[in-house]
């Protein structure tokens, strides 16, 4: 919770004007501090593994991200999102699977989408608050279950979400790609997949209430 708690007030920070550096030097600090309180526990056993290294390699091509120009950053940003799964795949070639690495993973993904959103939201051209909405909601949605406890703790990542997910982060990229030549028309596409966004995450709350219920009967 404390890496959400981090990362969602220096999107805040951002919102209020502050540099986009911050947010990359609170991921790194925080991500840092994760991997330091999991040492040996990183996978079963022990080592930090060739998985993780490559999801922190991932991270800390993400906190770069705010020092390249928008079709570079578009790029690397495509390269990134590229690479997501191929941790997951050594992980479990291996037999180094943990929970250390699917968290790692799936917060380095959410990582990338505050960054884009953050990025876009600094550049010139105004896109208004909204553009950090597809980036905070993961966060938002951390904060949600360790404050209202569901009775179901974890969530259950669906194929559905999945997809979701991952045409967010390209909608963003393809908008940063061709900015700002057709600027209206892929804010609009993002638009679109931040109320979907919106949705997959509504209905992941609603499964985890109705996993207690389902297991009574």
């Amino acid at each position: 919770m404390a890496n959400a708690v981090a990362l969602l007030l220096a999107g805040m920070a951002i919102a209020a004007g502050l540099p986009l550096w911050m947010l990359s030097a609170c991921a790194a600090i925080s991500f840092a501090l994760l991997a330091y309180r999991c040492r040996g526990r990183w996978t079963p056993v022990g080592r930090f593994g060739a998985a993780n290294t490559l999801t922190f390699a991932r991270l800390g091509g993400i906190v770069g991200l705010p020092w390249l120009e928008p079709f570079a950053l578009a790029c690397v940003a495509l390269l990134l999102f590229a690479l997501d799964g191929a941790d997951g795949w050594i992980a479990r070639r291996t037999g180094l699977a943990s929970d250390f690495g699917e968290f790692a993973d799936k917060e380095s993904d959410a990582l990338l989408v505050l960054m884009l959103c953050a990025i876009l939201y600094r550049l010139p051209d105004d896109f208004g608050v909204w553009i950090l909405v597809p980036g905070a909601l993961r966060y938002a949605f951390v904060l949600f279950v360790a404050v209202a406890r569901p009775p179901a703790r974890r969530e259950r990542r669906t194929a559905l979400a999945g997809w979701i997910s991952a045409l967010m982060i390209l909608s963003l990229i393809l908008c940063l790609a061709t900015y700002p030549a057709y600027l209206s028309q892929t804010s609009a596409i993002v638009a679109a997949m931040t109320l979907l966004l919106v949705c997959s995450f509504a209905a992941s709350t609603y499964r985890m209430y109705c996993a207690a219920g389902a297991r009574k009967d």
